[in-house]
């Protein structure tokens, strides 16, 4: 999702990549087999693995950084081109038993965690490193007070707008509330404009619009996460989901999107904005990097963002937010030390904080985000230090099928009861064709 630029695809889009083929598989088996945790000349290797390019031209000053203060230990840094080219490779290496010291685990850190393929990072590093990170990245990678993975790069989502055409339209101020964008839509239809841009093609695209929707009925952030994990007395049949649809039907009702947003994917509708096709759009906080590259040099000076607005005036503006990349660590005992000793190093304030801010990446962690430069990154980011963050990525297994039954309520050919029925039709029907 988000723009056509590099590093959307090396952010968000990675979390939608589905089954690989038996030959990508294959191909991936001899990538693996590279790998080793020996080393050369004595030393301890710490193998990196991730598809993760926007810190590729960095990270080998880091790298070097620390092999200069720990002899003992090298690590080589392995950044596949994309999510397609990753996957087959990672799960080549976990049946190969040999998965690098650390790994970006994409949506399998849980499964990789109770398997006893990766480290329980709370338990070897403790609260005082856990607690550097914002709590909703922290509870995407926590299954029964364990925790399989670490947040790298957080992602949050907002609604990006081109000041100038609200005001021609008459709208006064930002929207607060679902019902005041409702209202400022018409206006900026009567004035031509369409009012958001926003992708809801592949169905995890409206799954970032639509899960955030679950926190603000519920008022509770943790909600949706036992819905993923399938815990009893959660599922999509919930009167919170449906309630839930029904605020989403009242949003589509209301023409807040553009036309034919059920078949818009991420970079379309980013287009629409900056051409000024759209007043708004509704996307992540990678948007900022992909509009310097693609957008007018004017454009980029005036437009704004605000938080998604809220269901009530008053209430949170709960933004979507969870890790888009983080990290996962083996569990390979004759490598821990070492591996603990680079991951440690590479979240020091001084190596992180200047990581992020030089690649313009939204961090992990509080005290970076305090650090960030960038202004629209920073104000996003504030959100999240502000506690607005909520769950809005499908990691439990067929959780992202969920996402396929919203286009009936976008075309208007169901109900939310209706929709919410077959979003756990889909969710349990994956869960059984790949238990």
């Amino acid at each position: 999702m988000g723009t056509s630029t590099t590093s959307t695809l090396t952010r968000r889009t990675a979390l939608k990549v589905g089954a690989t083929t038996s030959a990508a598989a294959a191909a991936a088996a001899g990538l693996a087999a590279c790998g080793s945790s020996g080393g050369s000349g004595g030393k301890t290797e710490v193998r990196m693995w991730s598809w993760y390019s926007q810190q590729q031209e960095l990270l080998p000053k880091v790298i070097e950084n620390f092999e200069a203060k720990n002899p003992s230990i090298t690590v080589t840094n392995r950044i596949f081109g994309s999510p397609d080219q990753y996957l087959p490779a990672l799960q080549a290496a976990v049946s190969g038993g040999d998965l690098p010291e650390i790994f970006a685990p994409h949506t399998r850190a849980l499964e990789y965690g109770k398997n006893g393929i990766s480290l329980d990072i709370a338990k070897e590093l403790g609260s005082e490193f856990t607690d550097q990170f914002f709590e909703s990245a922290n509870n995407q990678y926590t299954a029964d007070g364990a925790q399989y993975g670490i947040g790298w790069m957080a992602q949050t989502f907002g609604v990006f707008y081109n000041p100038e055409l609200l005001t021609e339209a008459g709208v006064d101020g930002e929207p607060e509330t679902w019902e005041d964008l409702i209202a400022a839509s018409e206006l900026l239809r009567a004035a031509g404009t369409a009012p958001l841009a926003a992708p809801f093609n592949p169905g995890t695209s409206g799954l970032d619009f639509f899960l955030p929707l679950l926190t603000q009925v519920t008022d509770d952030p943790t909600w949706y996460l036992k819905l993923d994990r399938g815990e009893e007395g959660y599922d999509y049949s919930s009167p919170e989901v449906v309630e839930a649809l029904e605020l989403f039907e009242q949003i589509v009702q209301g023409k807040v999107f553009q036309d034919g947003a059920g078949a818009t994917q991420g970079p379309a509708a980013t287009q629409l904005f900056y051409t000024g096709k759209a007043a708004m759009l509704f996307s992540g906080s990678w948007t900022p990097q992909g509009l310097g590259q693609d957008a007018d040099p004017e454009f980029v000076k005036t437009y704004k963002v605000m938080k998604t607005p809220a269901i009530s005036s008053g209430e949170r503006h709960w933004t979507a937010n969870q890790a888009g990349a983080g990290w996962s660590l083996s569990s390979a005992e004759k490598t821990k030390d070492a591996t603990l000793e680079f991951l440690q190093f590479l979240y020091s304030d001084e190596q992180y904080s200047s990581l992020m801010n030089d690649s313009s990446s939204m961090p992990a962690t509080k005290a970076a985000a305090e650090k960030i430069e960038d202004p629209i990154m920073k104000q996003m980011t504030s959100w999240l230090l502000d506690g607005d963050g909520c769950p809005h990525i499908p990691f439990g297994p067929g959780s992202s099928e969920a996402g396929g039954p919203l286009a009936t309520i976008l075309n208007g050919s169901g109900t939310p009861e209706q929709a919410a029925q077959a979003m756990q039709d889909a969710v349990m029907n994956a869960r059984g064709a790949t238990s």
